[in-house]
């Protein structure tokens, strides 16, 4: 890739978007002949390109991720293959990983600022309270997903490497989700999977009710977690099986929905289904509207209310959404301390309510205080905001394509899908620092840097600036002033 050199787009929402056909038009001299034009960069971070064995080893740290190959085969279960991997992609993709975290490239792309934000604000949480052991572990302990991120913004610089990505992803997470269901119905007992009996309240007759609840493999063994990774997945696989470039086999892809779809029903999540209401909502709007998003949400809040059982049944005044909520309302109250700043230290939520937040976001403003829950905010923020703005063009173009690359136009509502799920899941999980929630900004961002790039007039989505922060600041705020009186009105 080359060198480009981009302005502040601090009006971006102003730009008109010139249609694709009408740009890639080569300029001519006076004379008629056609002059020589700079290369556009496939990504708006520009630079050169990671090497090609760097993104391999990527991939199989990806696959290491939902496959767990420890676990699979017990010979490997003390050889450390994830951070071996990991390293190695490190120290190949080096020149990169520096280009990248130069402040002129972390203005470019806010997303990473906020994520290195994130992991400021984990050591500022320990500090606050002279916590030095809590600072090293800690600390520690983000880097790893800090690493991880970086690693994938730096290598996936092109589409054709987002694709393989996203695929590589999608097959991995569809065979682990596969081994849990052939597990959960007693087909094969694989020792690495356990599955959990949850108390679901009592009976009339003064009964515990249980139900047995699917889980998943490694770092995916909450329901809950396994849930939301089945709707992104799901999104994933309908992405590959509408590929115009699809091979005769895609079919197999409406195999693997069908087997995530069993799946969700087995971790029997209300917030599973939620978050595919959510997804379903957002994939909806920017292809048929409001009305027909509408639509979809009654059917389909109709359709779980008759069919869903226990995950159709919501309610925020009793049973476990009631107990969360009284969670959230520990963990708030917090705020009103000297810790609302720095919060009261990563991990120490627990501690203090007795289990996790439930709630990413009201984890993250209880444990690094409104410093830290702001900058974890933001990572959500700006990625929303820049798929917001590429809507935009798409429904200002009518009908033109707004990208040199017909690839990155196609995925733009599936990874926007994906964000909404996401962030619908962290409303019933804490998921604040673990590798998957930084995969799927690290897609959003990676995605954002290679669309900017391919507009008709290439500039960078979002920027870090002082508009873009005060509106931060302002969702921020406004996120937990809205939890606050959420809590008071249902906690009681």
């Amino acid at each position: 890739m080359t060198n480009e050199t981009y302005s502040d787009p601090a009006a971006v929402q102003q730009t008109v978007i010139a249609p694709v056909t009408a740009m890639e038009q080569p300029a001519r001299s006076r004379n008629g002949s056609q002059r020589r034009r700079q290369p556009v960069p496939l990504s708006i971070m520009g630079g050169s390109s990671a090497p090609k064995n760097a993104y391999i080893l990527f991939l199989l740290v990806n696959v290491t991720l939902f496959l767990r190959p420890a676990e699979l085969i017990p010979a490997l279960a003390n050889l450390p293959i994830y951070e071996v991997l990991i390293l190695l992609s490190f120290f190949l993709s080096l020149d990169q990983i520096k280009r990248t975290v130069k402040l002129p490239m972390l203005k470019r792309q806010p997303i990473t600022l906020c994520v290195i934000g994130v992991l400021v604000a984990v050591a500022m949480s320990h500090a606050s309270h002279m916590y030095f052991y809590g600072i090293h572990t800690s600390t520690v302990m983000f880097l790893k997903t800090l690493m991880y991120y970086l690693l994938l913004i730096c290598i996936i610089d092109s589409p054709q490497r987002l694709k393989g990505l996203l695929k590589t992803i999608a097959i991995s997470s569809s065979v682990m989700i596969l081994l849990c269901v052939i597990d959960y119905v007693g087909i094969f007992d694989f020792e690495f999977i356990k599955h959990v009996s949850d108390r679901d309240g009592v009976s009339d007759a003064g009964e515990v009710i249980r139900v047995f609840r699917m889980r998943g493999t490694g770092i995916f063994q909450d329901p809950n977690d396994l849930s939301v990774l089945i709707v992104t997945t799901g999104i994933l696989c309908w992405y590959f099986f509408n590929d115009p470039a699809a091979n005769p086999l895609r079919f197999l892809w409406i195999v693997s929905m069908i087997i995530l779809g069993i799946g969700l029903i087995y971790t029997r999540s209300r917030g599973g289904l939620l978050t595919l209401g959510i997804a379903g909502m957002v994939f909806v709007l920017p292809k048929y509207g409001k009305k027909a998003a509408i639509a979809c949400a009654v059917v389909g809040m109709a359709g779980v209310t008759i069919l869903a059982g226990r995950q159709g049944n919501i309610d925020l005044n009793s049973g476990t959404g009631h107990d969360r909520i009284l969670l959230w309302r520990e963990g708030l109250s917090a705020l009103k301390s000297p810790d609302l700043l720095f919060g009261i230290g990563e991990g120490q939520y627990s501690d203090l309510a007795g289990l996790a937040a439930h709630n990413s976001f009201v984890h993250a403003f209880t444990e690094l205080g409104l410093f830290g829950g702001t900058f974890f905010i933001g990572c959500f923020f700006f990625a929303a905001l820049g798929l917001y703005r590429l809507a935009q063009f798409q429904s200002k173009s009518l009908g033109r394509p707004i990208f040199r690359s017909r690839e990155l136009e196609r995925l733009l509502p599936y990874v926007s899908a994906i964000l909404a799920a996401w962030c619908g899941g962290m409303m019933s999980l804490s998921r604040c620092y673990v590798v998957p929630t930084y995969m799927v900004v690290g897609v959003c961002a990676a995605y954002l840097n290679l669309a900017g790039a391919s507009l008709a007039r290439p500039t960078p989505l979002v920027y870090w600036n002082k508009q873009h922060v005060i509106y931060l600041i302002g969702v921020s705020m406004g996120m937990l002033i809205a939890f606050l009186i959420f809590v008071r009105i249902f906690a009681h």
